[in-house]
């Protein structure tokens, strides 16, 4: 997503007042420093956990198109694509929001250029239907993480 990394962020942030900050101020600058430090990791815990909600909303829809990739495509190829597509995403899973979003593009991408590969005019179109719906939720995932109207 084209925003800051919110738990990366936090980490430096944190680092930086520790060990460069703190030892060359005195304590009632610091006092009076606290409110606006904490308003700014109030923020970055608020990207942080949207965030993860779109990367959740994202895998979702992506396993759901892949379902119906699955399901409706009668091409082997494209079948067995979204087949390791959906093993690929269950594997990364496990792995932190700001890993598991590039695997979900990829696994899309691969899917698409299969179809690509495979298929041709209607059976192409019907079959990336919904692979769109996938990228329309990362989509409004991302304007909605720039404080966007999505509806």
């Amino acid at each position: 997503m084209p925003h800051l990394e919110p738990a990366q962020v936090i980490e430096q942030f944190a680092s930086f007042l520790q060990d460069d900050v703190r030892a060359e101020i005195d304590d009632e600058f610091v006092e009076g420093q606290v409110g606006s430090m904490s308003s700014t990791m109030r923020y970055l815990a608020t990207q942080l956990r949207q965030q993860r909600a779109v990367t959740r909303r994202q895998r979702a829809a992506l396993l759901e198109a892949l379902e119906a990739v699955e399901r409706d495509c009668e091409e082997s190829a494209v079948t067995d694509a979204a087949a390791d597509a959906r093993e690929r995403i269950e594997h990364a899973s496990e792995a932190d929001g700001d890993d598991l979003e590039p695997v979900l593009v990829s696994t899309c991408n691969d899917v698409l250029d299969t179809i690509n590969a495979e298929l041709e005019g209607d059976a192409a179109n019907e079959a990336r239907k919904p692979l769109y719906d996938f990228l329309r939720v990362r989509v409004e995932g991302q304007l909605e993480m720039l404080g966007r109207d999505t509806a």
